[in-house]
C-alpha cells in the first residue's frame, strides 16, 4: 500500500464566528494557547503522517503563512485552493491530484479530538476498505451526517442531517478514502443548499458495493465553529494543562490550579485559579484570573475579573471588577470600564474593537 497522505480542509469563511473571523480564517483561533489549525496538524502527525495538503480559500494567506512549509509540525505541507464554496466533496476533489493513488485521510481543519487518529489510521490501511468514518453518538443527530451500521459496524447508509434520523451515530469530520472516491464526487449532483456533499459520495460508495468501516470515536470530540463550542474546547484543552510558570509571580499574588505563566510575562497582586493559560509578555495588575481563561500574548489586565474566556494577543482590559465571563475577544482589543460598575459582561468582540462601559 501506498503511503497515507492527510488532506486538511480549511477553506470555510467561519460565518458563525463573526466578528472574529472577519480579520482571520477560523482555523487560526485558538484554544489554550494554540489555534484550532495547529491543534488539528499535531493530530495529522501523531499519526504517523508526512504528506499533507491544505485546502484553502476565505484568507488563505493567513493560513499559508502560520503553517509555512510544515517545519514545525516536520511534515511537507502543500497548499490546494478551493475557488467557489461547492461543500465537502468539491474540497476534496480538489486534492485528487496530490492524492493520486494513495490512500488518504480527510481532517476538518476545527475538528479537535482527545484520542487523535493514529489507531483509526492503522485500522484503515489495514482492513482493505474503500472507505472509513469516525462517528460519535449525539443527543441530536439531526445537525450532523447520521450513519446507519450492520451488525459488524460496516456502514449501510449515510444521510446528510435527516429529519428523522434512524441512528444516533454522527459523522465526525474525519474520514479515510481510498482513490475511488474521486469516482463517487464524480458521480454525485449537488445538494438542495447547492453543495456536493461528502455523504452522497460515502452513500455512491455503499450502493456501488464498496465497503465502508467505522469506529466509534472514544474521548472529547468539538466542532469549534461556533463561540460557544470554541469556550468548550478551551475548557477541555485547559483541563488537560500541565503548570509551567516562566514568567514571574510575586508574592502578593496566589496561583492555585493547573496555569501556565508564559516568559516576559509578571502578575503582580493577582489571584490566578486554573486551569488558566497566560500567554508571554503580559501583565496582570490587580487582578482576579479563572478558571478556564486563555489569555494571549502581550495582554494587559488590570483591575479586573475574567473566567470562562479566550483573550487574543495584545488586548488590554482595565477596571472591570464586575468580571469579563463567557466571553471571546480577538487580538488587540481594549475593554475599559468603571471601577464602580460591577455588572458582568458577556462579549464577543474582533479584533482592535474597543469597548467603555459607563
Amino acid at each position: 500500500m501506498s503511503e497515507l497522505k492527510a488532506v486538511i480542509l480549511c477553506a470555510g469563511e467561519g460565518t458563525r464566528l463573526r466578528p472574529l473571523t472577519f480579520s482571520r480564517p477560523k482555523h487560526l483561533l485558538p484554544v489554550a494557547g494554540k489555534p484550532l489549525l495547529g491543534r488539528a496538524l499535531d493530530t495529522i502527525r501523531e499519526a504517523d503522517i508526512r504528506q499533507v495538503a491544505l485546502v484553502v480559500g476565505h484568507q488563505a494567506e493567513a493560513v499559508q503563512a502560520y503553517v509555512g512549509g510544515g517545519a514545525a509540525w516536520d511534515i511537507e505541507a502543500t497548499y490546494i485552493l478551493q475557488e467557489q464554496p461547492l461543500g465537502l466533496a468539491n474540497a476534496v476533489n480538489c486534492a485528487k491530484e496530490f492524492v493520486g493513488e494513495s490512500p488518504f485521510i480527510v481532517f476538518l481543519g476545527d475538528n479537535l479530538l482527545e484520542a487523535g487518529i493514529g489507531d483509526f489510521a492503522d485500522d484503515f490501511c489495514q482492513n482493505q476498505a474503500a472507505a472509513a468514518l469516525v462517528l460519535r453518538e449525539v443527543e441530536d443527530p439531526r445537525r450532523y451526517g447520521v450513519a446507519e451500521l450492520s451488525d459488524d459496524g460496516t456502514v449501510e447508509r449515510v444521510v446528510e442531517k435527516p429529519e428523522e434520523p434512524k441512528s444516533n451515530l454522527a459523522i465526525v469530520g474525519v474520514y479515510a478514502f481510498e482513490s475511488c472516491i474521486f469516482d463517487a464526487i464524480a458521480s454525485i449532483q449537488p445538494s438542495a443548499r447547492g453543495e456536493y456533499e461528502i455523504t452522497d459520495a460515502i452513500q455512491w460508495l455503499v450502493e456501488n458495493g464498496h465497503r465502508v468501516s467505522s469506529t466509534i470515536l472514544q474521548g472529547f470530540w468539538e466542532d469549534a465553529g461556533e463561540p460557544v463550542a470554541l469556550l468548550r474546547a478551551n475548557r477541555l484543552y485547559l483541563d488537560r494543562l500541565v503548570s509551567t510558570i516562566e514568567g514571574t509571580v510575586n508574592t502578593a499574588s496566589q496561583v492555585s490550579g493547573a496555569v501556565h505563566v508564559g516568559l516576559g510575562s509578571r502578575v503582580n497582586n493577582s489571584r490566578i485559579t486554573g486551569p488558566c493559560f497566560i500567554g508571554d509578555n503580559c501583565v496582570l495588575q490587580d487582578a482576579t484570573i479563572g478558571p478556564y481563561v486563555s489569555l494571549g500574548d502581550g495582554c494587559q489586565v488590570r483591575n479586573s475579573t475574567i473566567e470562562d474566556a479566550i483573550i487574543q494577543s495584545g488586548s488590554r482590559i482595565e477596571n472591570l471588577p464586575g468580571g469579563l465571563k463567557r466571553s471571546v475577544l480577538g487580538e488587540q482589543v481594549v475593554v475599559a470600564g468603571d471601577a464602580r460598575n460591577n455588572a458582568p459582561l458577556h462579549l464577543l468582540l474582533g479584533d482592535m474593537a474597543q469597548i467603555r462601559v459607563i
